[in-house]
Formats: structure tokens, sequence, C-alpha cells
């Protein structure tokens, strides 16, 4: 009798006995009371974007799901419309303020996903506290936040530009010569003509102006001295025609735009846009420029070619860049595409930060994967030997619970 008690109070027997217990149980829960009772609500990710209403986002993205079952809720609006408050520990709110027969109508939500096509920055304008903002809340973004915010002034691109120049060589990447003046005042030698001087930070061709001599020059300075902001200076190329080459994520274009006006900006007036082969040495631009600030999926480089044939760099722009050509309808599907495949990416049904979410861009995906391959074996080594001693340290107590309860019996 006594050998069958010890036998049955050993630690298989017990063991076992527990653990069929428990893997018989009926699995009932609230959760799945609950979800027998009430149908699921309809799956959906808010992709939030920034942009003029004039080009209509909602049609790229119709009928699209993400992770098979997840709807695309489009929200576009304006910086101008767009107010908003971040937590640290609860995200980001949004509220955009639209008027409908002069009546004020504001919508609130919380996007999972952002995609800026308009100017932070532009002539008497800065949203940057909007961006600001929506990083304090940790969103996700085409391009990263962080790209946006160094986007802000061009002298700052033009300075990560010419690192890259020194690396390849003047050669290998053509930056157009450049002076820069944080204001009027160190401005008293006039620079060779034909100049071009650009005044603070503008877009399409706002604030550039085109000095012929030492007379336009002095001009000039009153002006910067009016308007206190920095200025650059930069030599006039003559040149045949501009070349433009975006990257749209994978995709790569070059297009070629002739001026058909005799104005000295290229972008005014009437012109031929025609798309021209992408040459290796594009590509090599292209791909530098796209590990800007931590990675840029759409990015945008501006040459001019000479009338001698040589091309000059002046200009990098960043996914505010313009869409032209023929071609519009396509690059709108690419980028819609690509926000598609960032947004399975970073915005994962169970809001759990994963491997992928740690990087900033697809470009830096391979360094990740690389350093996990080998931190993913040492964490997995260090659980295995936590889980194991955590096991015999429960299975000793079991013995001595056991024990003590075998010498009660026999007192």
């Amino acid at each position: 009798m006594m050998n069958y008690i010890k036998q049955r109070l050993s630690l298989g027997d017990l063991s076992d006995d527990c653990n069929s217990q428990i893997n018989n149980t009926p699995k009932t829960s609230v959760l799945s009371i609950s979800e027998s009772k009430f149908p699921s609500a309809k799956k959906s990710k808010i992709l939030f974007i920034i942009d003029e209403p004039y080009v209509d986002w909602k049609k790229y993205f119709k009928g699209r799901k993400i992770f098979a079952d997840y709807d695309i809720r489009i929200e576009q609006a304006t910086f101008k419309e767009i107010n908003l408050s971040a937590y640290s520990n609860g995200g980001i709110l949004i509220n955009v303020t639209a008027y409908r027969k002069g009546i004020p109508i504001v919508r609130s939500f919380h996007p999972d996903f952002v995609l800026v096509r308009q100017y932070v920055k532009d002539v008497n304008v800065n949203w940057i506290s909007i961006i600001l903002g929506m990083q304090y809340g940790a969103v996700p973004s085409v391009n990263s936040m962080k790209a946006l915010y160094n986007f802000q002034d061009k002298p700052w691109i033009y300075a990560e530009l010419r690192q890259i120049q020194r690396r390849l060589g003047e050669e290998q990447f053509p930056l157009i010569n450049q002076a820069y003046y944080p204001n009027y005042r160190k401005m008293f030698i006039s620079p060779p003509h034909p100049s071009v001087i650009k005044i603070g930070q503008a877009h399409q061709g706002l604030g550039k102006i085109l000095v012929k001599n030492t007379a336009d020059y002095h001009k000039i300075m009153s002006i910067i001295e009016m308007s206190q902001c920095y200025s650059t200076i930069e030599p006039y190329i003559s040149g045949r025609c501009d070349i433009l080459l975006q990257k749209i994520g994978q995709h790569y274009k070059a297009l070629r735009r002739r001026s058909l006006s005799n104005n000295w900006k290229a972008n005014i007036g009437s012109c031929i846009i025609e798309e021209i082969p992408l040459t290796e040495r594009y590509r090599l631009w292209l791909d530098e420029v796209s590990q800007l600030f931590g990675g840029l999926d759409l990015c945008a480089i501006e040459l001019v070619q000479a009338n001698d044939g040589r091309e000059y760099i002046i200009q990098v722009n960043d996914c505010t860049m313009q869409l032209i050509g023929e071609d519009q309808e396509t690059d709108h599907q690419r980028i819609a595409d690509l926000i598609l495949h960032k947004m399975e990416i970073f915005c994962r049904p169970n809001e759990q930060m994963t491997l992928l979410t740690r990087a900033p861009s697809l470009i830096q995906l391979p360094i990740f994967l690389s350093d996990y391959e080998q931190k993913h074996f040492s964490n997995e080594h260090v659980r295995w030997r936590s889980h194991r001693k955590h096991k015999i340290n429960r299975l000793s107590s079991f013995r001595q619970a056991v024990s003590n309860l075998f010498n009660q019996i026999m007192t």
C-alpha cells in the first residue's frame, strides 16, 4: 500500500494528470462568447494624405486592402486645415476643419499612416510645427518625419549633397558651385556674371533672380536686406534643357524638359516634356540621394544640361516633388502601391512593434535583418535557459510539497 502511494505521488504521474486535465478543459472564454453574440466591426486603417484638393487620392486606393481584409480609409487635407494634439502615451489626434457653405465642420481621427505631398515650408508659410507633432506622436509616414524636417531649407540639403560629391568626386557627381550668405552684410563682393540669386526657401521658381551685371547685384542686395532671409548665389548656366530624375520606391524615371519660351526659367511658359532612357549614371545619383536623412522613398533630382553637353545637379526634392509628363496617373498609382506596401510593414493589426517597423526606410531593412539574425539566436538561447531554470524551480518546489505531505500522512 505504501509503495502504491509513493508511486502515485511521484512527479511524473501527478504532472501528467494535471496536464491532461488542463488540456481537456473546454476552451470557452468571455471573448469567444462576445464574438458569437456580436458581429465583428468592419476593419480598416486610416491613411492621412496632406495634399492639394485637385488630386483625388481616393480613386488610387479604391477597392484596395491590406492584410487581406483591412480597408483603406482616406483622409485628405491641406496643412492650413490641420490642427493636432500629440501625447507621449496616446499617439496623435488630427483635427481637420473644412468649410461647407460658410459653416466650419471639424472631423477628428487617429491616423495610422501619413503621406505628405505638400510643401512643409514655402513663401510666408511654415508648417514645421505639424511635422513636429506627427514625429512626437510616432506616426509612420512617407517620407519619414525626420527626412521632412531636414528638407526645410535648401542650403542644409546642399551641404549633404556636398558630402556625396566629396565621396564620389566632382566628375561622378557634378553638383553646381554655390555660395551661401546668412544675410546681406557679407555680400559686398560681386560674383561673376551672369549668376542666379536664390532668396530664402521657396519652390517652383519663386525667389530666384537672374543677375546680369554689378548694378543689378547691388539692387538685389537691398531686397535681401528687407527680406531678412539667407541667400545663395550660383553661376547661371545657359542650357539646352532641364532633366528631371525621379524615384518612387523602386521605380526610376528620367524626363527631359525643353522650354519653348524665351524665359530663363524652364518651368515658365510652354515646354516639351519627354521621357528619356535612364542611364547608370542617373541611377547612381538617385540611389545616393535616396539614402539621405535615413532614407527617402520618394525623391527627385533636377539637372541642367549646358550647351556643351555637361550636366549640373542644381536641386533635390523629396516626397513633395512635382509629377510632370504624360504618365502622372501611373506615378500616382506607383505612390499608392508604395504606401500600401509600407502600411503592411508599419500598421500591423496587433499594433506590436516588429523588426520591420524599426527600419526608417526600406533601404535600411537589409542592415536590420543582418543584425537580427545574430541577436535572434542569442535571445532565443537566453529565453530557453530562463524557461528551463524556471521549470526546474517549479519541479523542485513540487517535490518538496509532496514530501511534506507524505511525512504528514506517515506521522
